[in-house]
């Protein structure tokens, strides 16, 4: 009789397989009873709507066109003293700024904006970060070396600054800026897939590919990365909101003008505190928005960390039944 008749078999797992998999299927019902992700969730799932409705259907903010022209006419009309309402009366329900601009309509059209330039920074710098992270993982060596010594360049100058100065030499458009976030972000996912994709390596279905000959691509895209995807999955839930409060920081700074009246959180913070430099006692152009800010933060964090913590890829086997 085979000595190895009766024992489980490990495979190397695919992504489809980890969908599919017992464990997956109990992370889906751990998530489900854990309160931080089905808030976070919850949360998320709002921002996103709002982010769709102005995208999709643009007029129901009660602007003829895009928000950001609206604005830009709106400011140059203060020269002559014309202030043409924007939008409805309704739509002051959260009050307006010192120049009587309206928050709710402005602030629902900056999500669209904060969530367009997040999203394409966590996406692209990944991307980037996970490609990296899995070969470096995988290869250990010199090229462990040269991305710790490129990470720990990055990581010791502060983001936000190292962000401006790129997108600066750039241009300092508003995708320059997204170019030179996603620049400074990549070795954030780079590290953290790497160590993720070390701990992997010593599992057994990756030295059995690798004694089946399997190629490196084949081993970290095939074997090592449906591994780390939940841990990989719940990181970018949680950067997206860091991203978000780095594009709003930098705009409250009003570094350039072209940035000056796009519907943005940070623009309506600085609007607000405008208000509070002139001395006046007009709190909420500043405040509500930076509440909208942490809402959106707090979101994608609980859903991350719910993630995180209802997920136990270290214990999956993979049933292919």
């Amino acid at each position: 009789m085979d000595r190895n008749e009766g024992e489980e078999r490990l495979e190397a797992p695919t992504v489809t397989m980890v969908l599919k998999s017992r464990q997956a299927t109990k992370s889906v019902k751990v998530s489900l009873a854990n309160a931080s992700a089905i808030t976070g969730a919850v949360i998320t799932a709002f921002y996103l709507i709002i982010g769709l409705l102005d995208t999709v259907f643009p007029n129901y903010l009660g602007t003829s066109g895009s928000m950001s022209n609206a604005l830009t006419a709106f400011h140059g009309s203060l020269s002559s003293s014309i202030i043409a309402p924007l939008g409805g009366s309704g739509w002051y329900i959260l009050g307006g700024t010192l120049y009587g601009l309206p928050i709710l309509p402005v602030m629902l059209a900056a999500v669209k904006f904060d969530l367009a330039f997040s999203l394409f920074v966590v996406i692209v710098s990944s991307l980037i970060g996970l490609v990296i992270g899995l070969y470096a993982g995988f290869f250990g060596g010199i090229i462990d070396r040269i991305l710790t010594e490129i990470s720990n360049f990055f990581l010791q100058i502060p983001l936000i600054g190292l962000a401006i100065m790129i997108s600066y030499l750039l241009g300092f458009s508003f995708f320059d800026l997204a170019i030179a976030t996603s620049i400074a972000w990549w070795p954030i996912f780079a590290v953290f897939v790497r160590n993720k994709a070390r701990s992997v390596k010593m599992a057994t279905f990756v030295a059995s590919a690798m004694t089946s000959g399997d190629t490196a691509t084949e081993i970290t895209f095939r074997h090592i990365f449906p591994s780390i995807l939940p841990d990989f999955a719940s990181r970018v839930f949680i950067e997206l909101g860091i991203v978000v409060q780095l594009i709003a920081t930098v705009d409250f700074l009003n570094l350039d003008p072209a940035f000056k009246y796009m519907p943005e959180i940070g623009n309506m913070m600085s609007w607000g505190n405008t208000s509070v430099v002139l001395g006046t006692l007009i709190w909420w152009p500043l405040v509500i928005p930076g509440l909208f800010l942490v809402g959106f933060t707090l979101g994608v964090f609980l859903l991350g960390a719910g993630l995180k913590r209802s997920i136990r890829y270290k214990s999956w086997r993979y049933d292919q039944r």
